[in-house]
């Protein structure tokens, strides 16, 4: 009798199984774990612009008032400058993730929290948290010599916090261009939405980069707001950089601070649960209340 029970107990409990990975909802391709470890070498690459003699005070993993890990980025006055000629000089502290989980014709899941602590400035400044890149290919980039004219290329995809004057605001912006030239293709899609200081703010994204007018998909959510869906072109098919002929993203996911050079301004940004899927990731509890299914 007793071994009867037990037989029926695990055919009852088999179906379970399945049920409950679905509940848990996709397992990511990457996750980013403060808790245990920091920044790796193996998992991401620090701005290259950046001194070295700094990273330790700029990037480092610190606890957080409920006690948790989280990644803090602080960027100051000269960090990784670049003079940007003909431009506006800028500086940055910013990883980058090793991995290549965005591609173009692929849809790719990911979902981050941030917090933007201390003083933030509240005048205007181009001030970008997370961005992805397709650089010009060198061939035709200008000042190199080659056989076109193109200016450095825009991100296809980035997250400003910014500010209307007054307090921070989220927005974002994508660039996607048949041809080239400084901020050509690039257009803002979503904000300016108000970002609280010294609170957790929530992103989702899903992106499907297109090498073709109307074949990309964009959508993004703040602390669960959708912004309109993109359904442009993203990135640069003709003059980026390509991979046996075929153009690749070369920039993959940044997180940190990249903005306009600042004065005597110091800004600190908090990042955790930084994670990315190559399937839908519903029923994650990083997307409640969200619905990441591709349209169809």
């Amino acid at each position: 009798m007793r071994a009867l029970l037990r037989s029926m107990v695990l055919v009852l409990a088999i179906p379970l199984w399945p049920v409950i990975a679905r509940a848990d909802g996709a397992r990511p391709v990457f996750a980013a774990d403060f808790e245990t470890s920091c920044i790796s070498g193996q998992d991401w690459r620090i701005s290259s612009q950046l001194d070295s003699v700094v990273h330790s005070s700029r990037i480092r993993c610190v606890e957080t008032a409920g006690g948790q890990h989280a990644l803090g980025i602080t960027v100051k006055p000269g960090d990784g400058y670049d003079p940007n000629p003909g431009s506006v000089p800028t500086e940055r502290a910013e990883v980058q993730l090793r991995h290549e989980v965005v591609r173009f014709d692929a849809a790719t899941w990911y979902s981050f929290s941030f917090r933007i602590d201390g003083d933030w400035p509240s005048h205007k400044n181009r001030t970008v948290i997370q961005q992805i890149k397709q650089n010009i290919d060198p061939r035709y980039e200008k000042g190199r010599g080659g056989e076109e004219t193109c200016d450095a290329a825009n991100p296809l995809f980035k997250i400003e916090v910014d500010s209307d004057g007054a307090t921070p605001v989220f927005r974002a912006k994508v660039a996607g261009t048949q041809g080239c030239g400084d901020s050509v293709g690039q257009q803002r899609f979503c904000g300016d939405w108000p970002v609280e200081t010294g609170r957790w703010h929530r992103v989702n994204v899903l992106i499907r980069p297109g090498r073709a007018e109307g074949d990309s998909l964009l959508r993004l959510w703040f602390d669960g707001r959708a912004c309109p869906v993109y359904r442009g072109l993203l990135g640069y098919p003709r003059y980026g950089v390509k991979r046996q002929g075929t153009p690749v993203i070369d920039t993959q996911p940044r997180f940190g601070i990249y903005r306009d050079a600042l004065p005597e301004t110091a800004q600190t940004i908090l990042f955790d649960d930084i994670l990315f899927w190559d399937e839908s990731p519903a029923g994650h509890p990083a997307w409640a209340g969200i619905d990441p299914a591709l349209p169809r």
